[in-house]
């Protein structure tokens, strides 16, 4: 089979997962944005933004794998200093055609600060047709994506646009009945091949992108492979896994 990986931070991870992916069939990957402590200002964020636009496409296609990239602030990647300066570049990245996707945003806690720097990135994503791929924490869930579901709303954001990412297999139907799209990770701690099975039976295939979030925390460059494996041993049709491993995301961020 084929896949594509709709979320993860290869950039963080050894040649020998980037191999592994190729073997299996991982065709093409996502990259979001992500650094794994505080950022100091402008100067830190603008390395990040070019590490993971210049540097790891091609390292990932010399493995035979392609790839997007989403430029974003992380909720836990907020800088100390030079907001605006930061924010004034992903401006500038979306103006010049570097970026594929806005991400990785969210929030993390819910703060103030968090709900501001989040707003004012999507009010940048709204006037390019990018998608956008939206963090939610593992604490308090239900309570951030009832934020993020009214952020959306308030800013007139087209949710066919967005992933909703993380997710646990109650909010599902929830992120799915805005028209907004499903974001499930497969990693300890988060969702295993069974969840991802009772998702598919119980909200069907449509709208639901697979990932592993492979970056600094334990995490399988195999997750895709793993469940799609799972879940033809289940019984699920070839047409529903395809859906959430590849079709899906590639039609949404097309590679």
């Amino acid at each position: 089979m084929r896949f594509i990986d709709s979320h993860t931070h290869t950039y963080l991870r050894g040649p020998e997962d980037l191999e592994l992916m190729s073997v299996a069939g991982v065709e093409g990957v996502i990259i979001c944005s992500f650094f794994p402590v505080q950022p100091l200002g402008f100067s830190t964020m603008r390395d990040l933004f070019r590490w993971v636009m210049e540097e790891e496409p091609m390292r990932l296609s010399s493995y035979g794998i392609s790839s997007r990239v989403a430029v974003g602030i992380h909720p836990r990647s907020i800088p100390e200093e030079d907001l605006k300066a930061v924010l004034d570049h992903i401006l500038a990245l979306f103006d010049n055609e570097k970026a594929s996707a806005l991400g990785e945003v969210g929030l993390e806690t819910g703060s103030q600060e968090e709900e501001y720097v989040l707003t004012q990135q999507i009010r940048i994503a709204n006037e390019y047709p990018v998608p956008m791929i939206m963090h939610t924490p593992r604490n308090n869930k239900e309570k951030i994506v009832d934020k993020l579901l009214g952020i959306i709303e308030s800013e007139n954001v087209d949710p066919a646009r967005v992933i909703i990412d993380h997710l646990t297999p109650d909010l599902v139907a929830k992120v799915r009945s805005i028209g907004a799209n499903v974001g499930l990770t497969v990693q300890p701690g988060k969702l295993t091949p069974k969840d991802v099975h009772e998702v598919i039976l119980k909200n069907g295939p449509e709208g639901i992108v697979l990932n592993s979030d492979i970056g600094n925390k334990p995490s399988d460059p195999l997750s895709l492979p793993r469940v799609a494996h799972y879940l033809d041993r289940a019984g699920v049709g070839g047409r529903d896994i395809q859906m959430i491993t590849y079709s899906n995301i590639r039609a949404l961020i097309p590679l």
